[in-house]
């Protein structure tokens, strides 16, 4: 007779697996949404054996996160793979049901990348002497998890030098620092408020967006030492937050009481507002920007068929434009992401499907926050990804 087969390795041969890292912005996204939606799942480094021998050479992607699934299926960036799993466990869900509530999830979806994700980057990356010592070896233990200091050091490195050469793309120079940092206290000053009264952005479930929104607030702010004692001294609850958004339960030690659901009639906190309103102040330009953009290279390639790559070179996320963006007052260089545009298609179709009375509910909202032209953004081609690559539909 065998050996009894622990529960635990019985719950890991069902379970799905994440391949992921703590010091990676997206990876914060997709663990948080596997937690709180209780699906069963163990966490792997990319350094794993199978990562290099069966999910990479499935997906054909380097990039993390990756989602293996117990029937060997492999599912390859974070929106990817709330698609796949919202299809296959919808309770709780994690979109609500209220046409406003969730148009502001839909656009979050796109507006609080583009909003934190130049203050993650510049908090990481513009304070080496603070980080390095811990940010370097996060991402060493990532490829040599029991290596040495020196070890660790020299993948840090090479990590590192690879960011640095981002920073041209980003616009990243000294005199935009001030201004990433006026928005990380702007937007930690909104939700050190809301989450005085809700433990999540619509009330007593999470969203898609508290989701995204844990890639840039977990993922690099309240892990890497700068940031982070930022967001402790200023906004302890929304350091709390993050804490919470790693955890099983739903329900939050400080909201006892809080029904687990979605607010009900539709309604929208006030600061969520607000902070729907400064994502559109300080991003929606850059967004339709990009699409303006999109369009003349796509029409300019008018000839290329259905399921062609947009870039030649195959890249992940390919930018086919650049341009010239404002960003409160400093010039800062921005990119048509293919990407973008393609998460902000999946918003506009939701939306293009409403039903006349909440389609003018959603416009009167979005009129509000002046971001009417993100809901009547029109891409001349529409995009889709293939082999986890941006391709035109």
């Amino acid at each position: 007779m065998g050996s009894p087969v622990s529960p635990m390795l019985r719950n890991m041969a069902t379970s799905y697996i994440l391949y992921g890292s703590y010091a990676s912005y997206a990876t914060a996204k997709s663990r948080s949404y596997l937690r709180k939606k209780g699906i069963p799942f163990v966490e792997r480094l990319p350094a794993s054996p199978r990562f290099r021998e069966f999910v990479r050479p499935t997906s054909g992607s380097h990039r993390i996160p990756q989602l293996e699934a117990p029937d060997g299926t492999v599912v390859q960036d974070t929106v990817a793979i709330f698609d796949y799993l919202e299809a296959r466990f919808p309770d709780p869900p994690a979109y609500p049901a209220g046409p406003r509530q969730q148009l502001v999830v839909r656009l979050f979806e796109v507006l609080l990348d583009a909003e934190l994700g130049r203050v993650a980057w510049h908090y990481r990356w513009n304070f080496m002497k603070e980080n390095y010592g811990f940010v370097g070896r996060e991402f060493g233990r990532s490829f040599r998890p029991q290596g040495t200091d020196e070890e660790l050091d020299h993948y840090g490195a090479i990590i590192a030098e690879r960011m640095e050469g981002k920073r041209a793309e980003f616009g990243i120079e000294a005199e935009l620092f001030p201004v990433l940092e006026e928005i990380y206290l702007d937007v930690l000053a909104l939700l050190e408020k809301h989450f005085r009264e809700q433990p999540y952005l619509f009330g007593g479930l999470p969203s898609i967006a508290d989701h995204v929104l844990m890639g840039s607030l977990f993922g690099h702010l309240a892990r890497d030492p700068v940031p982070s004692s930022l967001m402790k001294q200023r906004a302890p609850r929304v350091f709390r937050w993050t804490e919470h958004m790693n955890a099983p339960e739903i329900q939050s030690p400080e909201f006892p009481s809080t029904a687990l659901a979605f607010l009900s009639d539709d309604e929208l906190p006030e600061a969520v507002v607000e902070l729907l309103r400064l994502c559109i102040r300080d991003a929606a330009a850059g967004i339709v920007r990009s699409a303006e953009v999109f369009n003349d290279w796509a029409s300019q390639n008018a000839d290329r068929p259905a399921g062609a790559l947009v870039s030649d070179r195959g890249a992940d996320e390919p930018a086919v434009g650049r341009f010239q963006n404002e960003l409160r007052g400093v010039s800062v260089p921005g990119g048509a992401s293919a990407y973008t545009l393609w998460v902000l298609q999946r918003g506009l179709d939701w939306f293009a499907g409403l039903d006349q009375s909440d389609r003018a509910a959603c416009e009167e909202l979005i009129s509000a926050c002046g971001g009417e032209a993100l809901l009547s953004l029109h891409l001349v081609r529409r995009l889709t990804r293939l082999e986890n690559k941006m391709a035109l539909a």
